[in-house]
């Protein structure tokens, strides 16, 4: 029954499930007749179709973050997480033996994934905070789901921040919210987007993202999803930002796409995404990513893998996934 629960955990985080109907508040409205350049995302376009009806992927991740704001060990930061999940999955991670047979189901189904998502939270907070408290003016969250960082890092409550999502996703999140905690955070602006017909760069000006101030972009769970050329088109429009903008982002090694039978894990990943129809399409070779980074107008900052990975997992006996890697960098 509990294995029933996790038909697959994935790792992507940019949806959520919704229910129909629903109001929106402060929410951006981006032109239908923009002109259209070429797609953010086919992923993108495909998983706004799933969400029509109702994909647990995200909510998942979202609860392994909430489980692990529990762990007495792994401490992950992100404490909003059980405030903005289905009561069902609420109610199970308050009950210790419930929550328990969650975890193990779902590191039957997923080795490491429950690991990871806490290592990435850590990751990610460090770099965004570090970039805010360095001058940073704005944030945008690419496929934000359930991101709580608007309600919990007091950084993020001084600038202004876009949350990029489905149209459905962006409503559900502010229910949820409304709901926990009474109201929506009054700096952050929600921007409705069909990812599969508008480019980046018509979204960005259509929701009046200033491309003069430095910004901070987060793109978390999503570049694997996308082809080669679908994350360099990203990648070059964010590096249309001020000088010292940036992004953090999570990728697969190439190598394990490659020759996954080298990387523990690696091929039964592949495999079970590839039969829910969320294939890993592309990675980045770790050694080249600077070179890669450059021709794109951005510079390497932080390159993190497994080993760098494990030290925010310090002490849970846990280790991270052996194929992912974590990358902060800005415009040069």
């Amino acid at each position: 029954m509990v294995r029933g629960l996790f038909p697959f955990l994935g790792f992507s985080a940019a949806n959520l499930p919704v229910p129909n109907g629903g109001s929106s508040v402060r929410q951006v409205s981006v032109a239908r007749n923009c002109r259209l350049g070429q797609p953010v995302s086919g992923y993108y376009a495909r998983r706004m179709q799933s969400d029509s009806g109702r994909s647990g992927t995200a909510e998942v991740v979202a609860v392994l973050r909430a489980a692990a704001a529990r762990d007495s060990v792994l401490r992950n930061p992100d404490r909003f997480a059980e405030r903005l999940i289905s009561p069902w999955y609420r109610w199970g991670l308050r009950i210790s033996l419930v929550r328990a047979g969650l975890l193990w189901a779902a590191e039957q189904q997923a080795p490491g994934l429950y690991a990871y998502v806490t290592a990435r939270t850590k990751y990610f907070d460090r770099v965004i905070v570090g970039e805010i408290r360095s001058g940073a003016e704005q944030v945008v969250i690419l496929g934000a789901g359930a991101d709580s960082r608007a309600q919990r890092l007091p950084e993020l409550r001084s600038v202004a921040v876009y949350e990029l999502d489905h149209p459905a996703t962006a409503e559900w999140k502010q229910r949820r919210l409304r709901a926990a905690f009474g109201a929506v955070p009054a700096q952050v602006r929600y921007v409705p987007v069909d990812f599969g017909n508008q480019s980046l760069d018509d979204v960005l000006d259509a929701a009046e993202v200033a491309r003069d101030r430095r910004t901070i972009f987060l793109w978390e769970g999503v570049a694997p999803y996308l082809t080669h050329a679908e994350v360099d088109v990203t990648l070059t429009a964010i590096a249309r930002f001020r000088a010292g903008s940036g992004v953090v982002f999570d990728y697969w090694d190439q190598g394990a796409i490659d020759e996954p039978s080298r990387y523990p894990g690696a091929a039964e990943y592949l495999r079970r995404l590839a039969a829910r129809g969320e294939p890993i399409r592309s990675g980045l070779d770790p050694k080249a990513l600077a070179d890669h980074l450059t021709a794109h107008g951005l510079k390497l900052v932080d390159n993190a893998g497994p080993r760098e990975l494990d030290e925010y997992l310090t002490g849970s006996g846990r280790t991270s996934l052996s194929f992912c890697w974590m990358a902060h960098a800005r415009v040069r």
